[in-house]
């Protein structure tokens, strides 16, 4: 595919896209969005190497896993919740990202819990904050822990839990995160 018709073919995709969750995202419309565009093949050409494509298979990645936990937890939002176009899921993601970083990059104190604010605004699940800070981040665990943490001082538990578990997988074996996880249990 030249660079003129990835180009068309990106915009093309990108109009629908948001066409799609303008329309909802209920699970019917996600299922439907991930339907159409598992046989779209610009999506799968461009699905890993367009940021805002990458981006979007994560989200379905997440989604997928929270749909099979989060309702039987009686959380009824997803990774989904405020997103009406690409640039939401960009800017949501991105929020999830800089949390870590900001943490990772020891800033002041203040940004930190400006960026661990936007979690709870967004009401990322600790699944979706797992996933991504595992994916986006070098010190994947102390991160991890500290948002755990945080979590467990909001009263957040059921995501600090949720944190921790997605954690354990990512991480098997790892007593710090363990020994967090029984305190939060």
């Amino acid at each position: 595919m030249r660079l003129a018709e990835q180009h068309k073919e990106l915009l093309r995709l990108k109009k629908e896209i948001d066409r799609r969750l303008l329309a909802g995202t209920s699970f019917e419309k996600m299922k439907e969005l991930m339907l159409y565009l598992a046989q779209d093949k610009a999506y799968h050409k461009l699905k890993s190497s367009e940021n805002q494509m990458i981006m979007l298979e994560s989200f379905f990645n997440i989604w997928l896993k929270e749909k099979k936990e989060l309702p039987v937890l009686g959380i009824e939002t997803d990774i989904f919740y405020q997103i009406s176009c690409l640039d939401d899921v960009e800017r949501k993601y991105q929020r999830i990202k800089y949390c870590g970083l900001r943490i990772e990059n020891a800033v002041w104190d203040e940004y930190i819990r400006q960026a661990l604010g936007w979690l709870v605004e967004d009401k990322v699940s600790g699944i979706a904050i797992g996933k991504i800070i595992v994916a986006e981040t070098q010190k994947r665990e102390e991160n991890l822990l500290y948002i755990a943490g945080y979590l467990g001082e909001t009263g957040d538990m059921l995501n600090a839990l949720l944190l921790l578990r997605y954690a354990d997988e990512a991480f098997p074996r790892k007593e710090k995160l363990l020994l967090k996880e029984a305190e939060n249990g």
